[in-house]
């Protein structure tokens, strides 16, 4: 089946205002778990996400929240009702895991260094300021922390931003694409979410690399018809990164 006929049934710009809905929400219970956490955990006032392994995890609990609230609303309200038939569940097989483990590791070591090579005389220091974001956050966890933040960064993160991004979102954009040709529709829906998928990580400097292996992902969605190969794509691009910063530690 060609993969474009498995979003019909999310109904276009319906579907996009859940999603968007979705992602809002999310950000909003993302700030009230936190502020929960530290109350309820008499955290100090300087406590934030960026230096409380608590604090992360409620954020991103509520940030997931909002997105699987979307995700399952659309599918129940404006598709099919079964998660598997519209986002691309209905197979998850052995090839996903051949096919997207190298694309996420080779995205990683190979793929972001070339990226970024043109600007390595431009930004001083630059390697060392596109890791940092990812080493504060390896560096909150310490015994059974650190399989906890594997848990959430390598499993949670994947099944549930490629449920929202190339599912929700990227279904939803090529569906309100239709009126154009098939491969501009794919092309436009690919880049808005990859760039949407970049900015909702929140680290500016990061963006082109996120942006651009989320047009990675968006293409092994749009290739497969499947959620499969993305998921452990982005799930082999979360543990090269922790496993080389767990080595520094």
């Amino acid at each position: 089946m060609d993969p474009a006929s498995r979003y019909q049934s999310l109904k276009g710009i319906n579907a996009l205002s859940v999603a968007v809905v979705g992602f809002l929400v999310g950000y909003l219970f993302a700030t009230i778990y936190v502020l929960v956490e530290l109350t309820v955990t008499g955290a100090p006032s300087t406590a934030t996400v960026s230096n409380s392994l608590g604090a992360l995890i409620a954020n991103l609990l509520g940030l997931w929240t909002g997105l699987l609230a979307a995700v399952i609303y659309a599918s129940r309200k404006r598709g099919t009702g079964s998660l598997r038939k519209d986002f691309g569940l209905h197979r998850i097989v052995l090839q996903d895991l051949v096919i997207g483990v190298p694309v996420g590791v080779l995205g990683q070591i190979v793929v972001i260094p070339v990226l970024y090579y043109p600007f390595e005389h431009i930004v001083p220091n630059l390697s060392q300021k596109l890791s940092q974001p990812a080493q504060t956050i390896t560096g909150l966890g310490h015994g059974l922390g650190i399989w906890l933040l594997a848990l959430f960064l390598v499993v949670g993160a994947p099944i549930v931003e490629e449920l929202y991004f190339r599912g929700l979102l990227l279904g939803s954009l090529k569906h309100r694409f239709s009126r154009f040709p098939e491969s501009a529709s794919s092309f436009l829906a690919a880049v808005i979410s990859a760039v949407l998928f970049g900015l909702a990580h929140g680290e500016p400097l990061q963006l082109l690399g996120l942006a651009f292996f989320g047009l990675i992902l968006a293409a092994l969605r749009l290739k497969f018809g499947r959620l499969g190969p993305s998921m452990f794509a982005h799930g082999a691009f979360n543990a090269v990164t922790l496993i080389a910063l767990l080595k520094i530690h």
